[in-house]
């Protein structure tokens, strides 16, 4: 046992319990130290446990601090009491304490992943993306995997990447169509996916593949005027917007048609919705083909429109709703090779 890491667990327990309503701004009128534990299935973190009172003549309560990842460490990381009476027989004392130390550690996570969330909002909200970057999304590791989703038709030229669910069709349309057009012709649709005990399989990087080349920059892709989902008053705010969780890859002449065969779809389904009714089943059928790339309920379809055959991807946007931005990658002779869409960054995860 290490006399400094238990000695920093104490000031910190004291510290802690200061702040806390129940002691008054006090800290406690005694502590003592009882014994030390590690967590095992969390990495042989180090924990030390404690119990005080609040007055003199007060029950001894108990409190836990540490998380020291080994015994050089000084970062006491975690400390938490939630003000229960020591318990009289060892073993009951030490089943609390592991209670104790998962509600830190769960507590504590929650908040990483949401500061996470929060630098993951900057990054889609990003106006250049680093080549190298995204690269290292489409190869292979032990947390990170990638896989062609579908085949996108492009009879038009011209793309839009929106949220089919909500912003395709129906009373609010807002699906931008990009002013650089591409040749002709059908597309597979990637999508680079990273795996994480803390938040499970997410969809990270969506890639329209238009040459098989290598990316070695990429620029914003603008959306036509006339499309875009917002006018500023210093010009168009490219990008599109998502409220179901949702993108695509699809034509601009096949988004027309994929907004007729709903306007269809809705008159004779009245009371229904487009995606419990109708695209669930595509999704669930999805999962049990590729359960192993996706979470349970499905997060990728390729679609082809029954009236058409006009094919489409719909690919979950990462940690769902929000503004998204695509860019179009050049390869070194300069020429279009891919449209991307960045959805969640791993490397966040992975640090």
């Amino acid at each position: 046992m290490n006399d400094n890491q238990k000695k920093i667990a104490q000031d910190a327990l004291c510290a802690w319990l200061a702040e806390q309503e129940q002691m008054d701004g006090k800290p406690p009128k005694k502590i003592e130290y009882e014994f030390a534990l590690k967590d095992d299935e969390n990495g042989d973190l180090i924990f030390f446990v404690f119990k005080f009172k609040k007055s003199s003549v007060g029950k001894w309560l108990i409190g836990v601090a540490g998380g020291f990842p080994d015994e050089e460490s000084t970062d006491c990381k975690a400390v938490f009491s939630g003000f229960d009476e020591f318990p009289a027989k060892e073993e009951d004392a030490v089943e609390l304490a592991f209670r104790m130390i998962d509600y830190i550690l769960q507590f504590n996570m929650r908040e990483r992943l949401q500061e996470v969330f929060k630098q993951n909002l900057n990054y889609i909200r990003q106006m250049e993306v680093d080549p190298e970057k995204i690269e290292r999304q489409f190869v292979k590791t032990q947390t990170r995997f990638f896989l062609t989703v579908g085949t996108v038709d492009v009879p038009t030229g011209k793309v839009i990447c929106a949220d089919p669910l909500d912003y395709l069709e129906g009373e609010h349309i807002f699906a931008p169509v990009l002013k650089r057009e591409i040749p002709k012709g059908s597309y597979p649709a990637e999508v680079s996916i990273c795996r994480h005990d803390n938040i499970g399989i997410r969809m990270c990087t969506a890639r329209l593949k238009i040459k098989d080349t290598k990316a070695v920059r990429y620029e914003q892709a603008e959306s036509e005027e006339d499309s875009a989902a917002m006018i500023c008053s210093d010009g168009v705010l490219h990008g599109f917007p998502v409220d179901a969780g949702m993108m695509c890859f699809i034509d601009a002449g096949a988004a027309k048609n994929y907004q007729s065969f709903f306007e269809k779809w809705h008159a004779e389904n009245p009371e229904k919705n487009n995606y419990y009714d109708y695209f669930k089943a595509f999704f669930e059928e999805s999962d049990k083909k590729l359960p192993a790339y996706q979470r349970e309920g499905g997060d990728f379809i390729e679609w082809a429109n029954p009236d058409t055959g006009e094919r489409m991807v719909q690919i979950a946007s990462g940690f769902g709703d929000g503004f998204y931005q695509s860019f179009w990658g050049f390869d070194d002779s300069g020429e279009v090779c891919e449209l991307i869409v960045p959805l969640v960054d791993p490397d966040l995860f992975d640090k």
